[in-house]
Formats: C-alpha cells, sequence, structure tokens
C-alpha cells in the first residue's frame, strides 16, 4: 500500500525512524532509502532489518551527500500506489496512516497530496506555521489548506509523472513546489491533522539526539547564519539530558496511541 522514501544524512535519526515505521505500519510496505552518508553503524542496522525480513532497499549511495535530488530515484522505485516523502529527521509518526490516506485519496480524488501535521511544544515547530495561517478544506475530516512542505508527505501514485518532472536540487522545498504545480492543474495539497508525526527541530531535540554540532555544521555550510546563531545560542541553555528524553518518551507515547482516523 505504502512506499516510504528517505534520503538519509543523520543516521541517529534514521535509525530511530526505521524502527518506528516498521512497528507503527500495519498494511504491506516497503522502505526505500537513499544513503547520502557513509556510515558503518547504520550499514549494520539496515542489513540487520533486511535479515530480519524488513522490506528496505536501498536504492542508492553518495557519500557526498547529493540532497534532495536522491528523491527522483526514490520516487521512480516506489512501487505502491502511496508514495511518502520523508525528511530524515522525522523520528516518530501515529499509527494508521497508510489506512488513512488511502481512504481520504479515494473520498476526494481532486486532493493528490497530503501532509502529515506535526507534534509542536515550546522547544519545536515541527516546521508547521500557526493554524491560524491555513484555511478549511474540509475540517470535518480536519483537512486544513495552507503552507505546507514535504516533512511527511504522501503523494498519489498518480501524480507521478509530475514528481518526477520536477527541477531536483540539492535543497529546495519539494513539497511546496508539488503544492504549487497540483494548483496548476486544479488539484489540492493539504495538512492533515488526523495523522501526525515528530518532525525535530530546534536545538533542544537536535542536543537531545547528540545532533547539535552535526545540525550547526550543517547550517553554517547553507549559509544559514540565523538558524546557527539559533542553535549555537541554545547550547549554553539547553535542558538536561534527562529532561529531554522523559519529553521524547513522552511524545513517542502520545504519538503511539494516537491512531490516525480511517472511518
Amino acid at each position: 500500500m505504502i512506499s516510504y522514501c528517505i534520503a538519509a544524512y543523520r543516521p541517529n535519526y534514521v535509525r530511530v525512524l526505521l524502527a518506528d515505521l516498521v512497528t507503527k505500519t500495519s498494511t504491506p510496505f516497503e522502505i526505500l532509502l537513499w544513503l547520502n552518508v557513509a556510515d558503518g553503524a547504520l550499514d549494520a542496522d539496515i542489513e540487520a532489518a533486511i535479515k530480519n525480513g524488513v522490506p528496505l532497499r536501498v536504492i542508492g549511495r553518495t557519500p557526498e551527500n547529493i540532497g534532495m535530488v536522491a528523491y527522483a530515484s526514490l520516487f521512480r522505485a516506489a512501487r505502491y500506489p502511496l508514495i511518502t516523502q520523508i525528511d530524515d529527521d522525522v523520528v516518530c509518526i501515529s499509527r494508521g496512516i497508510a489506512e488513512r490516506a488511502d481512504r481520504l485519496f479515494k473520498r476526494f480524488p481532486n486532493v493528490s497530496q497530503l501532509v502529515a501535521d506535526v507534534w509542536q511544544d515550546e522547544f519545536t515547530t515541527g516546521a508547521r506555521p500557526p493554524l491560524d495561517r491555513y484555511a478549511a478544506f474540509d475540517a470535518d475530516e480536519g483537512l486544513y489548506s495552507g503552507p505546507i512542505d514535504g516533512w511527511f508527505a504522501i503523494y498519489n501514485r498518480s501524480i507521478l509523472p509530475l514528481l518526477l518532472e520536477l527541477p531536483f536540487e540539492p535543497y529546495f522545498s519539494l513539497g511546496a513546489m508539488v503544492l504549487g504545480r497540483l494548483a496548476q492543474q486544479g488539484q489540492h495539497g493539504v495538512l492533515d491533522l488526523g495523522m501526525k508525526v515528530f518532525h525535530v527541530i530546534g536545538p533542544e531535540y537536535a542536543h537531545a539526539f547528540g545532533m547539535l554540532d552535526f545540525e550547526i555544521a550543517k547550517y553554517r555550510r547553507l549559509g544559514r547564519a540565523e538558524i546557527v546563531d539559533w542553535y549555537e545560542n541554545h547550547r549554553r541553555a539547553a535542558g538536561s539530558r534527562e529532561e529531554l528524553d522523559a519529553r521524547i518518551e513522552a511524545i513517542r507515547l502520545s504519538l503511539d496511541s494516537t491512531m490516525s482516523p480511517t472511518i
């Protein structure tokens, strides 16, 4: 039913995400990886998962990091009707997502892109703007029109030709670009409050996953001085590891008990 496509660059997040996808998915699925990093421990985790029967395929490897260019090959390799773009700093999802997406695409033929809502608290926005920037598409279903991107975007396979025609670059707003292309064709992409993911945005949670220095170096390479300053300024103010670990466990438990409505 669902193909999970991940351009993997941050191993600490990816190994958590892989385990969560396997645990939470109750329909036929496959995990497609493009490895944008050389990491022996992640390679070992992938090999072990495959030996244990996880339907996981490594589509390509480019240790020099080609970024989001990898999604062209990942989308092309996808076998299932639901093609999912996942940022590699998403670490946890709610249950029943594939079943819900399948139903919604059938109910709303003019919707071809569903983007999961994100966990938000005082430490993270999950990259989603405030809900007052969205308009109801179908409030009863929890679907809203507004600014979306590809942190966890499910595409109807019917738009695969559109996906493959995108001008892929190492860093670009793929999901937002899809939204614009769909609008030109009278189609829609929407935020779905009925599915939720934990998208690790912000220095506190990056610190908790041991990724603070990694993220600072990445944003410095990208010339994002404002994000570098944000992360650097929070280094000294970061909460205790125990407190952050407890918060993350509470998020996991919350999403684990959340079943995306399928009826």
